[in-house]
Order: structure tokens, then sequence, then C-alpha cells
């Protein structure tokens, strides 16, 4: 009886050394301050112009001006939660761009600060207060513009303006023009995209105006698929006067040829441009079928934007960047957030990637349905190997 005693007591203490050596070995991670635990998501302010018209809490695919253009647009700030996929815990960073932390899902139509539409010359001044102001926090200089592309609501074009800044980590405004989220309405949108250039390019102007008021700041265009459209069509507004430190176009749905026209006649300036193609996207193909067989300019098999403009620029200062690998989904065509965000703050494509020069290109089986009528260039259009880039996996 004695020895059962023994016995017990001995399995007893024996317990309680293990429970003790394991809760001192879980205390620190009990012990985490709420600095070293990511949140689930993150709150972004996006700034925000758009011409489409209000309805309700958000905006809606219709022009703002139906007839009589008074040329007056929407200003605000949508807050858009995102999920912190990166696991961001820097407060400091945070704390600076106006981030907030969350835990719960993001709602389906973000929470807005409008700014009152009644007095356009005021609207507009307020609108850029609130830019210097969060440049002023931020303590950086560059400011984002990004525009989306076609068939894309005001909350999903949000969405990915909210993502590209968190990645970015700089403050960033979204131009957000008609777009309407239904397939069958993308040549409504080719001309509401052009309906909608003149507001850009007053926006481009006023951002000019802006720069002089906050010495050091440079803008970096961000646009995708359509957007791209307005971001070219720009050019002639913009390029060679200092604002627009980089170029990143991404999947570029813009007849090619006609890009070509509007950079003939500019003289390269010191900013870079990327663009950025995938052989998996059918969207643009598609795109080309419906435009008569001409390439877009996103494409990865079309002939690039050689020409003489071209030419005159600096070493590396274009580049063409395929990022096959990291585009997913069916139909691909997505927005490569991550992947800009790298490359423009390190020049790299981040872990486990590497650029290597790709010297020849060929389309998917779309591309070459689409491209029936006229024989493939498989080419890289006569771009140096150097500036024409592929994204690879390594182990």
């Amino acid at each position: 009886m004695l020895m059962k005693t023994r016995l017990k007591n001995g399995c007893l203490l024996f317990a309680v050394l293990i429970f003790t050596a394991w809760l001192f070995s879980a205390s620190p991670v009990w012990s985490k301050s709420d600095t070293d635990t990511a949140a689930k998501f993150v709150s972004i302010p996006v700034y925000y112009l758009t011409d489409r018209n209000l309805e309700g809490e958000t905006y809606g695919h219709h022009r703002r001006y139906h007839a009589f253009c008074k040329h007056d647009m929407y200003y605000g700030t949508t807050y858009v939660v995102v999920p912190n996929t990166a696991k961001k815990t820097d407060k400091e960073m945070m704390a600076r761009l106006g981030w907030k932390e969350q835990e719960k899902k993001p709602p389906k139509i973000a929470v807005k600060e409008r700014i009152d539409p009644g007095d356009a010359v005021k609207a507009k001044k307020e609108f850029f207060e609130r830019l210097a102001e969060a440049l002023a926090k931020s303590k950086q200089t560059d400011l984002c513009v990004y525009v989306h592309g076609a068939c894309d609501a005001f909350e999903d074009s949000s969405q990915d303006a909210a993502l590209m800044a968190y990645y970015m980590e700089k403050p960033l405004v979204l131009y957000s023009w008609p777009s309407t989220p239904r397939w069958r309405a993308y040549f409504i949108d080719g001309v509401n995209s052009e309906w909608s250039q003149g507001h850009f390019n007053t926006f481009c102007k006023d951002l000019l105006s802006f720069q002089s008021t906050v010495p050091g700041m440079h803008a970096v265009f961000l646009s995708h698929s359509m957007g791209n459209r307005l971001v070219i069509r720009s050019l002639p507004v913009v390029y060679g006067k200092g604002l627009v430190s980089e170029w990143e176009l991404m999947s570029p749905d813009i007849d090619a040829a006609t890009c070509r026209h509007y950079i003939m006649d500019i003289t390269p300036d010191s900013s870079k441009i990327r663009l950025y193609v995938s052989n998996r996207d059918k969207m643009l193909p598609f795109s080309q079928i419906l435009s008569g067989g001409y390439y877009r300019l996103g494409e990865a098999a079309n002939e690039v934007v050689a020409g003489p403009a071209v030419k005159k620029m600096a070493p590396g200062q274009m580049e063409r960047i395929d990022f096959t690998v990291l585009d997913s989904g069916f139909t691909g065509h997505t927005i490569p957030c991550e992947l800009v965000s790298n490359i423009f703050h390190n020049n790299e494509p981040g872990a486990h990637l590497v650029l290597v020069p790709e010297t020849q290109v060929k389309g998917n089986r779309l591309v070459r349905f689409a491209n029936r009528s006229e024989k493939l260039d498989d080419t890289t259009g006569g771009l140096p190997p150097e500036l024409c880039k592929r994204v690879m996996k390594v182990k």
C-alpha cells in the first residue's frame, strides 16, 4: 500500500513538473503584446475623385453629366478594408499613412468622407488640402495615382486601389471613371473612358499646380487595363514636365499602334516606364478580336512600343516585365500589386523570384486565333533583351 502511495505521489509530482515546464515554455506566446500580433484586416484611406453619377452611399456606372458637362468632379476619401495578407504590424508606418487595424470583414460599401460638391472650386481646394496633409503626415513626397480598368464598379476599383496602397505604403489617389461592371458593356466603357479624358487631363494639370506647393512632390501613375488609355492619352499633357517619376502600366488595353502615336513626338524625360504583361491574359486577346485583330499594348506577344521616342530613352529607362508565372485565374488579367511594389522599391520581384532577360515571346492560343489574319511577330519588337524581362520562380 505504501509503495502504491509513493508511486501515485511520484506520478503526480512528475505531471506537475511537466505542466510547469510547458507553462513556462508557452508563456512567451501568451505574453506577446498587441504590437507583435498582426490584425486580420487594415482600413486604408483612399483619396478619390470621380465623374460617375452619385448613387446612394456609392457611385454608379453612369456619367455624372448626361448632356451638358460642367467638368466638375466628386471628391472625397473612402476608407477601404483589405486583408492584412502580408501580416504588417508597423504601428508607426500605419499611423503616418492613416491606416487602422481591423478584425472584422470589410463592408460591401466602404465608409466615405465626401466633400460637399455644392461649390466646385471649394471642393477641389479641400481635396488637395487633404492630399497635402496626407503627404505631410506620411513624411513622403511620392503620391500614387491609380486608374482602374473596364467593367469595374466604384467599390471594386476602390478595393484594388486600397490593395495597391497597402503594398506601396504611400498615399494614393483613385481616379474612377464611369465603368459598368458587366462585360457586355465593354464598348460603352471604351466610350466613357474617352468622355472622361478631359477630366483626367484637368486633374493632371491640377497635380502640376499642386506640385508647385509641395516641394519635391512627384506622382507615381499606376494604371490597369483600359485605365491605361486615360493615362497614355494624357502623355502630351504631363510628360516631360517633371510631374510623374514612374509609370507602372499593367496589362494595358489600348491599341499598341495608337500608343505609338501618343509618344511619337515627345522628348524623353527622366521618368521610368514599366510595362507589365502576361501570357495567361485571355482578356486582352479577346479585346484584340473585338478590335479587328490589332494588338493590345499589354499582350505578351505584341511588338512593344518601339520607335524613335523609345530609342532616345536612357538605358534601363523603359522595361517590359512578363509576370505570366504570377498571373492567376482562368482569365488571367490580374493586378500584380505586390510585384509592382517590390520592383518599385527594390528593383527586385520579391522572395523566391528573379528577373531574367526575355529575348523571345510567343502568344497563347487565343492570341494566335486573334492574329489569324496576319503573321504573328514572335520577337520583342526590337527592344534590347535587357529591357525585356521575365519573372521566374526559384526554389
